[in-house]
């Protein structure tokens, strides 16, 4: 063989090692961009696995009452798209600035013999829900195009009970001066249905952050026709009766949480 030879042989075996490399090389950048722009496998799987957690949860647009919802949870997740979850927890409750500005108003207003008391003044306290997680959405999102992270969309729909407080804004027991040392208390336990929307974003396979709007649901009641003469602690509602129309109460909310998938 040839000197000659041997050069064009070695110069293509030279050429399809670099269009060998150039291929893998090729096929290496497109797996990386798909993994980038596309989401092609589940990178987080859930189904069949527990996870425990924790959130807590912040009133939209308060009016007369704001909560601050402490919850803890456990949840199983029968599939991939389908969970159940158990919460329970505590509401951190007050009642807003606006409402105390409306007893400031109605101290002054004495030509009222008959009062009304507001709605929507039930304040959540202890709470317990179960319900169903919905999931069947998922998909990946790119942070500064660099960095993807995997979530899931999913809808949750429950239900349980909850231990409620109330204070009235125009009920006084006990006067003092120009202004109230008392007013009108009451307590109760009332069946809660809990609906959210939300996401979980995967930190890593046993690590998840859960962004969520919920709403709390409850029947709720207050006094009417309230002779205010005759109010005292003996005698709270003075003739009156509860709001045969009072409806149902809403607390809305925006929920940050975190799960440890296992």
């Amino acid at each position: 063989m040839s000197v000659r030879n041997v050069l064009q042989m070695s110069a293509l075996c030279l050429a399809m090692l670099a269009s060998s490399s150039a291929w893998a090389q090729s096929a290496e950048d497109e797996a990386e961009l798909v993994e980038k722009v596309a989401v092609r496998n589940r990178l987080y799987l859930v189904e069949k696995r527990w996870e425990v957690g924790g959130n807590v949860g912040f009133t939209l647009l308060p009016r007369l009452t704001d909560h601050y919802n402490l919850n803890i949870s456990a949840a199983y997740n029968v599939a991939e798209w389908f969970a159940i979850e158990l919460r329970a927890g505590y509401a951190i409750s007050r009642q807003t600035s606006l409402a105390d500005q409306v007893k400031e108003a109605f101290l002054t207003q004495m030509n009222l013999p008959r009062i009304n008391d507001f709605s929507d003044l039930w304040q959540m306290t202890a709470n317990g829900i179960v319900g169903i997680r919905f999931q069947p959405i998922y998909g990946k999102i790119n942070l500064l195009a660099e960095l993807p992270v995997h979530f899931q969309l999913y809808l949750w729909a429950g239900g349980g009970a909850g231990l409620f407080n109330r204070e009235s804004l125009l009920i006084c027991l006990q006067r003092t001066g120009s202004g109230c040392g008392q007013y009108f208390t009451e307590t109760k336990v009332s069946p809660i249905v809990s609906l959210a929307l939300g996401f979980r974003f995967f930190i890593t396979e046993k690590h998840a952050v859960r962004l969520e709007a919920r709403t709390w649901s409850f029947l709720d009641s207050y006094w009417v026709n309230v002779d205010r003469a005759n109010v005292s602690a003996a005698n709270p509602t003075a003739g009156g009766m509860q709001s045969p129309n009072a409806g149902i109460s809403t607390i809305s909310q925006i929920d940050l949480g975190y799960s440890f998938v296992f």
